[in-house]
């Protein structure tokens, strides 16, 4: 991998209504806006060479994933690292709820029926080391806030879940250089090794 280009999926009829997605038995799909900022990307994307496009298995993500491949003879390979945490029993809640109960929480502890920040971490450093050990030379990655803000922060060598990105507009671009996604992939291993945070610096974790 020469170059990664890091997207977050296109808005749901959650987001829009400041709702958590659900993704244990109903899945969100794109809203009309999601869909439309989606296929504007892709056209900004389209004099650009693309050699592989990997996705959290997620609906949003996927079909966003379809929208940015368009009409290139590109894989789109699904990988389930990079989903986003499962918030269990606060899916398809207020986003705020579950933004109080992550400020107030240790990460290695799970919410009910779901999973902790940390052992969300270890995925997406999991999903970050196959992609940087891919052959393609620039590969598209769409996926989700919490992920794409952790590796960006730490890339920049901030603490990927308090660092200066807090919340990633849907429908957006990150790019990082191999170097760049090398010093992500540190960050983010010295962060699940020692998974410390300020109090209060902890809301937006979901997308």
């Amino acid at each position: 991998m020469d170059r990664l280009i890091l997207v977050r999926h296109g808005e749901t009829a959650y987001n829009a209504r400041g709702l958590m997605n659900p993704d244990s038995e109903l899945e969100a799909r794109l809203s009309v806006d999601g869909e439309a900022a989606a296929r504007r990307l892709a056209r900004a994307l389209g004099p650009e060479p693309i050699d592989l496009v990997v996705t959290s298995p997620r609906l949003r993500a996927r079909r966003t994933a379809e929208l940015l491949a368009g009409r290139r003879e590109v894989e789109v390979r699904d990988l389930d690292d990079l989903a986003e945490i499962r918030a269990g029993s606060f899916e398809a809640g207020p986003v705020a709820a579950f933004q109080d109960w992550v400020l107030a929480t240790p990460p290695e502890t799970p919410a009910l029926g779901g999973e902790s920040v940390l052992a969300a971490a270890r995925r997406y450093l999991a999903a970050a080391r196959l992609i940087r050990a891919d052959p393609a030379p620039v590969i598209v990655a769409v996926t989700h806030n919490l992920p794409l803000r952790m590796l960006v922060n730490a890339a920049g060598g901030a603490d990927p879940l308090t660092g200066p990105l807090r919340r990633v507009p849907h429908t957006t671009r990150s790019d990082l250089t191999a170097a760049e996604l090398d010093a992500a992939i540190d960050g983010l291993e010295a962060w699940v090794s020692a998974p410390g945070r300020p109090a209060g610096d902890a809301r937006c974790a979901h997308g």
